[in-house]
């Protein structure tokens, strides 16, 4: 028995020495934990993480790796204010819009190869560009480890990711004039007056503007023959001062066109302030033009309801086109406007309705085949004065769910609720959608929503998610987190926390923790009413 413990001890000895005899991995000096960091569409953004296990570089360097952490561990890792909930729980985005500067596994392979160049510090970098639909905000855990000896980081590297779009924001005496980045020729240089032309934009006009002042959104116009002296024969050539332009007009709510040449063509007085809309001029080669507001045709909000969202198509003829001699011709933009613009564009061709439509739900520009492009994220117009960029939604943004103040509700229905999530919009047809069931929703901020769910014919669980426009929804595989709603019939509900007790078809709880439980209907004795207790007896007389 001595024999035996001796060698328990021995054995004890040995494995202590060789593990004294291996460093620890640890991250880098310098290494950044629990911060955060911004992107944008179609923009790369990276997260360096650099690990270590070597304490002499002259001795035996290690094959250490970097790698995802999936699985979050509550009070451990994410922790901190920076990761309140909704963003506790980790959510990487899609596989397609990431990857690693090296191969994962690819140092380890150099260790056990007996190869000298084994990077140890290694430093490796994660890299992110958002997609269409993968515009949400994320919470990404990292940890360093070394395959050899089964070690890792005791600390987990933890990053939000926000992707942000960022609007134009103008508060009515700023102007600014059309200039693409790196190039110092007017924009209306580039369309030709004998063929067709495009613009559109996104439009935020704003409550605070004043009722009795038009605001001009864009407007081709021509500075020739301003302070010119008359030729020979008394003549000034001066070009027609508005071309083509885009307006506003608070009082009514109406879009228009308006030219020095034909005058103003008017859409439907039904646009309201504090929301987005989608506005579009197209003149052909012929002179026929078009104003699309919000849509070419009746669309209705949902399938379920009758209404309708509101547009105009407002067709006009006209002979002029924008100013493309020399430098006299501008892009104006944003002339007495209070409120936001986004995905501001010109092209050098008519477009159809079809063709705008298109555009009203696109969100990715690349492809479009435009002289000029604003997305105001990555370039702006603004020479000569402008106003200042603002992180803002705007409904062809596909938003993500990552939470719910009521994670349960009634099978009946009618649970007002908030849902929480990432690039909600100020939108015409915001919409919920629980398990396929649209409703109608209300943008509190850029992070909440207000909606009420609707009924179920029986519990279960459902998937969560929003749209901004009505018609595209979140996207779960790009968001990486499934949000889930509880239809519940009566119960009796629990919390986990010692507390129970029976609610009616009107609950509407929270989920305070991940540990519930819900139960059916029960009936512990089932016959008539339990009689009353024997009256107490008389007190005995004194």
């Amino acid at each position: 028995m001595a024999r035996l413990l001796l060698l328990a001890a021995a054995c004890v000895l040995m494995v202590a020495m060789v593990n004294a005899q291996v460093p620890a991995v640890t991250w880098c000096s310098g290494q950044l934990f629990d911060r955060s960091i911004t992107a944008s569409l179609n923009q790369e953004s990276v997260i360096v993480l650099c690990v270590q296990m070597s304490i002499n570089t002259t001795t035996t360097n290690f094959g250490v790796e970097v790698r995802e952490v999936y699985d979050e561990v509550a009070d451990v890792y994410p922790t901190g204010i920076l990761f309140a909930y909704p963003y506790d729980e980790i959510n990487f985005p899609a596989v397609a819009d990431t990857r690693w500067e090296k191969t994962p596994g690819a140092n380890y392979a150099l260790e056990t190869s007996g190869a000298t160049t084994v990077a140890d510090p290694y430093t490796n970098n994660w890299y992110f560009k958002p997609s269409v639909g993968s515009e949400c905000a994320y919470t990404v855990c990292y940890e360093g480890y070394h395959n050899g000896t089964n070690q890792v980081t005791e600390k987990k590297v933890c990053t939000k990711i926000e992707v942000i779009n960022l609007v134009l924001s103008f508060d009515g005496a700023d102007l600014a004039e059309g200039v693409l980045s790196g190039r110092t020729e007017s924009i209306s240089t580039l369309i030709k007056p004998q063929d067709g032309f495009f613009m559109s934009t996104w439009v935020y006009p704003s409550c605070d503007a004043p009722a009795d002042v038009n605001m001009t959104i864009m407007s081709f116009e021509s500075d020739r023959g301003e302070g010119a002296a008359p030729d020979q024969f008394g003549r000034i050539d001066e070009g027609l001062k508005i071309r083509n332009s885009i307006n506003y007009q608070p009082s009514t709510g109406s879009f228009f066109y308006f030219d020095c040449f034909m005058g103003e063509a008017m859409s439907k007085p039904e646009y309201c302030c504090n929301k987005w809309h989608f506005v579009g001029v197209s003149v052909q080669e012929d002179g026929t033009g078009h104003l699309f507001v919000d849509g070419i045709a009746p669309k209705l909000m949902s399938e379920k309801e009758r209404d309708v969202i509101k547009y105009s198509v407002v067709e006009f003829n006209t002979e002029s086109r924008p100013d493309n001699t020399g430098n006299a011709g501008k892009l104006r933009i944003a002339a007495n406007f209070t409120g936001y613009l986004d995905d501001m564009g010109v092209w050098d061709r008519s477009m159809t309705a079809e063709e705008f439509e298109k555009f009203h739900y696109m969100r990715d520009y690349t492809s479009s085949e435009a002289v000029a492009f604003w997305d105001m994220t990555t370039d702006q117009p603004g020479v000569g004065g402008g106003g200042e960029t603002k992180q803002v939604a705007i409904p062809s943004i596909i938003p993500c769910v990552l939470g719910m103040e009521h994670n349960v509700g009634p099978v009946d229905g009618a649970c007002v609720t908030e849902v929480y999530g990432w690039n909600f919009a100020d939108a015409v047809n915001p919409k919920c959608n629980f398990g396929g069931v649209e409703m109608k929703a209300a943008m509190i901020s850029y992070d909440t929503l207000k909606c009420e769910t609707p009924g179920h014919v029986s519990p279960r669980f459902v998937d969560v998610t929003a749209s901004n426009d009505g018609f595209a929804f979140t996207n779960i595989e790009q968001s990486g987190k499934p949000v889930k709603h509880l239809f519940l019939e009566s119960s009796l509900y629990l919390t986990g926390e010692g507390n129970g007790g029976a609610e009616a078809d009107s609950v509407c709880n929270d989920l305070p923790t991940k540990a519930v439980s819900f139960g059916a209907w029960v009936c512990p004795k089932c016959g008539p009413p339990v009689p009353p207790p024997p009256p107490s007896p008389s007190p005995p007389p004194f």
